[in-house]
This record gives C-alpha cells, structure tokens and sequence, in this order.
C-alpha cells in the first residue's frame, strides 16, 4: 500500500509540472526527489487515515441522532404514524401514531421540565348547502380549538395534555342548541425508552385504529372525515382512556414492523356507534399491526390491521370490528417539496349482535389521492362509502355514500386554507336524499411549531 502511494505520488508530481523528465542532476538530486515523495506519501496515508475517522464519526453521529429521533417518536403515532407518524421521507422509518416534535422533546431532557411547548391550534369552517332543513349548514363553525402542552417528565417519558373547546349543534332538525363543551381530548404519559424495543403509553389518547383516527380535527386533509370513519368509530374519532404497548417487531426480512396492543375503556364516549358507552362491560381490547417499506428511492408503502373486541352489557352479545389501512407516499426527487402523492384507503368491518337475536354486519371503506402541484398548494379526491353500525338499534340497509374534492393552501407554514365541494348520496329508513356542499376550512396555530401528520411535506 505504502509503495504505492509512494509511485503514484511521485507520477502526480512528475505530471503536475513540478519535475520534468529534463531535470539537471546538479539542480536537484534524485534522493532529493524521493525524500518530496515519502513526505508527500506521508501526507495523503495521513489524511486517509482522518478521513476513514470522519466517516467513523459521521455514522455514529447519524446513528446518535436517529436514535434520539425514534426515541421521540416511538410511542403506544399515531396517528403514525400516524399516524400514521414526524415526516415520512424514503429510506427513514416510519412515523408511530403521533407524529414527532422536530427534535424530540424527550431530548430535551430535565431543563425542559417546567418550560413545556405550548401549542394553540384554531379550526374553523362554513358551509353552503342544498339541504335548507339542516340548521347546522349554511353557517360558519368554530369546529375545534385546542390547546396542546408538551414536555419531557424525564429522560425517558414525555406528558401529553390536550385541552379542547369545540362548538356542538344539537338537533340541527329540530329546536336548535348551539353550545361550546369542553373537554379533556387526550392526556397521557409517554414512555419512549424500554428494553427490548417497547413503548409505553397510559392514559386517555386517541386509539390505535386505521390511520384517519390518530389525527386530530385540524391535522385532517380534508375538512370533513370520511364517512366510515365517523359511521364506525364517532364523529370526532375514538379516543379511548386505558394502556397502550408498542413493540418494534423483529424480522429476518428487516423489515419495519409494529406491533401495538391496547387495552381501553369499553365506553369510547357517548358518540361512539360501536362501543357500548358507560354501562358496556370493562375492558375493550385493540390490536393494530404495521408493516413499513421503502418503495424505490422516492416512495414509502405502509399497510396496516386493525382489529377491536368490546363487551357489551345486557342481552346484546360482544362485538367485533376490524380494518385495513394501506397509505403510499412519493416525492419528486428532483423537487420533494414541490411536487409529491399520496394514495391513502381504508376498510372497516363490525359485526354485533343484538337482543333480537340476529347478528349485523356493516362494513365501510373510503379513498383517497392527493397530489402537490406547488410548494403550498395540494389538490384531492376522495371516495366514501358506509353503512351505520349501532349499538342502540340494528341500521340494517341504511348506508351513505360520497365524493369530495378539494384544494388547500397553505398560506403560511401556520395558516392552512381547504375548499372543498361534497357530494353526498343517502338511504336512511328506506329513503333516498342527496346533499351537496361547498365547505371552507381555516385552520391556524400559535406557540410552538407543531407535528404535522406524516404524508404532509411540511
């Protein structure tokens, strides 16, 4: 190796002009030369020798930070994603169910204990509609404000509280009751470091079914959310309070995989259509199962299951639901925060019995694409499609169905504006109604940069 360098330093300094083949013998002797040349040598072994230590370094400091990223993001999401899941790029791992901090605040450590990121998100809409009879159309809405705290509680654990006001609408057919309630949406420890690849996650959170659930109101792509994710889990989604383990699965394929076990309160709210509400037999138990890969050098695929089993209280037997998720994510290599897709669906199923005796099925499913034709602006379409489980009544034969389209801009990167025009189609109680829409979505935060749902390149 040595005596290598030796001759190809010597070429590149004969070739470099430094020694011509004509050299005199009494202007510079040929021991002279081969002294130039060991040092030289000498010089290149060395800096070999610092570069091959600077590339050592450089993994261990991209090892480091991955570490410290995963660290706070890994968590019982997200919804993570998540969620369903911090930005998803090729070739990183995907996000869990709540999307990361930029740098993750269990980094941050103990100086972070009484200085927690503060977040204020503001969600508001309206709507022009054809359906005159519905009092909560055609009027502006505060959807949805909330207030978000973060912090790490130690090395190891961060906390979660999430305070949220939202205007309700009850009986828009009837004698209308327009109302603000506050509420609790989530709050919970986040243990983020465990042996053996876990996570920890206590307390009221939004669960672990699909990938439309994990996100919050102001965090949706569209500004509705999609038919049978609110026909199967709630109008808001289902968050749960109880105890959730997240396993990072090993393989021999090395692929990313992840497994998440939650055990929940069976309630799920009063809104929930699946769950038996305060009176439902304790515990409920969800399963939901990722599987993540990187599709060339520009693209992700993440495919998921879901499945939930709840006990039901007097004569109506358990139920069952599962679900499949599947969301496809590409970027332009050539301009990723100008031009990107995203290919999102997911399917639902439940299946209940009740003190008739007879069991129901229902399923629902809804699609999803949305392209980025500039830096700010993204355009969709999305297909639903349900029918109404119940835990009250069986809905058997009622089913809605829609199509969305919609355009957002984002106007800053803490202004968000949607459009979007809704067609709807529905068979309630043997009868047929249609409705269609144009709805405005504005949404903005104050305080501390917040996680944004993983498919957003932002």
């Amino acid at each position: 190796m040595r005596v290598a360098l030796v001759w190809a330093a010597a070429f590149a300094v004969c070739c470099s002009g430094f020694v011509a083949p004509c050299v005199k013998a009494d202007e510079r002797s040929m021991d002279t030369l081969m002294e130039t040349v060991e040092q030289l040598a000498d010089r290149v072994e060395a800096m070999e020798r610092s570069r091959g230590e600077d590339r050592k370094r450089i993994r261990e400091l991209e090892e480091e930070l991955a570490s410290i990223r995963y660290a706070s993001t890994h968590d019982a999401t997200p919804n993570a994603t998540p969620n369903i899941t911090p930005s998803v790029t090729p070739n990183a791992p995907p996000p869990t169910e709540q999307a990361a901090r930029p740098a993750g605040i269990a980094a941050l450590g103990q100086g972070n204990l009484l200085n927690p990121e503060i977040t204020v998100f503001v969600d508001m809409g309206g709507s022009l509609s054809t359906d005159d009879d519905n009092d909560a159309r055609n009027r502006f809405t505060l959807r949805e404000a909330e207030v978000d705290f973060r912090s790490a509680v130690t090395s190891r654990a961060d906390g979660v509280l999430v305070l949220a006001v939202g205007e309700e609408i009850e009986d828009p057919f009837g004698d209308v009751d327009i109302d603000f309630e506050f509420e609790l949406e989530e709050g919970y420890l986040d243990v983020h470091t465990l042996p053996w690849d876990l996570a920890f996650r206590g307390g009221k959170f939004r669960s672990g079914f699909g990938r439309n659930n994990l996100l919050h109101t102001h965090d949706l792509p569209q500004v509705t959310r999609p038919l049978a994710v609110q026909a199967f889990l709630g109008p808001e989604g289902l968050t749960t309070v109880g105890a959730s383990l997240n396993w990072l699965v090993p393989n021999p394929w090395d692929q990313y995989v992840e497994l998440a076990a939650q055990i929940v309160n069976a309630d799920g709210g009063a809104e929930s259509p699946i769950l038996d509400g305060p009176d439902a037999a304790n515990p409920a138990v969800l399963s939901h199962l990722k599987f993540f890969r990187d599709v060339g050098d520009t693209a992700s695929l993440e495919l998921g299951t879901s499945f939930l089993f709840s006990q039901a209280s007097g004569d109506r037997d358990d139920g069952y639901t599962a679900g499949a998720d599947v969301t496809y994510l590409w970027r332009d290599p050539m301009a990723p925060d100008f031009r990107s897709l995203v290919l999102q669906g997911e399917l639902f199923w439940t299946n209940s019995d009740f003190d008739d005796g007879n069991g129901h099925d229902y399923w629902g499913a809804y699609a999803f694409g949305q392209y980025q034709f500039a830096q700010n602006w993204y355009a969709g379409v999305r297909m639903d499609y349900t029918e109404l489980p119940s835990v009250e009544a069986p809905r058997g034969g009622d089913s809605e169905w829609g199509v969305s389209s919609y355009l957002t801009w984002y106007v800053a990167e803490a202004l968000r504006l949607r459009l979007e025009y809704q067609h709807l189609q529905r068979d309630l109680l043997g009868e047929n109604d249609s409705e269609d829409s144009l709805l405005l979505g504005v949404t903005f935060y104050i305080g501390a940069h917040p996680p944004h749902p993983y498919w957003v390149n932002r």
